[in-house]
């Protein structure tokens, strides 16, 4: 069985608690979950990626949540016409850096996939404990 949810929002700062709110009442709607922490965590830094890198003012990014009997994965897609997405050098005192590292840490997988002229979608995936599956990944 499959799930799938979806929110807009328009790319400001005030913007990434809605993207955590959507995804924990969603996760909540569809039951027992139990990796929420890592979930919010990695919703919150892919929409800042996504306000602060991916969406210029006044565009619009998307959060997408889909659920599989084995994984869930989270999507964010942004406008931005490059679909790199870099992780640098971890420094103790930086300011920047941390967001994308924080998401491979928490998630089983994660990639990044270009969308033909339309921007890019930062994809990660997280296996279900309560699932009996060794294999994970973005590609759905």
């Amino acid at each position: 069985m499959r799930h799938l949810a979806q929110h807009a929002s328009s790319a400001s700062p005030q913007t990434g608690r809605a993207a955590r709110d959507f995804a924990m009442q969603t996760l909540d709607s569809w039951g027992r979950c139990q990796r929420g922490g890592d979930i919010r965590a990695c919703v919150s830094e892919l929409a800042g990626h996504a306000v602060q890198h991916g969406s210029p003012d006044g565009c619009t990014y998307l959060v997408r949540l889909i659920r599989h009997s084995h994984c869930l994965h989270v999507a964010v897609h942004d406008s931005a016409r490059y679909f790199r997405v870099r992780i640098p050098p971890a420094a103790l005192s930086g300011e920047a850096g941390r967001g994308i590292r924080t998401v491979q840490e928490r998630c089983n997988d994660w990639g990044v996939r270009d969308l033909t002229g339309e921007g890019k979608a930062v994809r990660t995936c997280f296996r279900r404990p309560e699932a009996h599956v060794s294999r994970c990944a973005v590609t759905p």
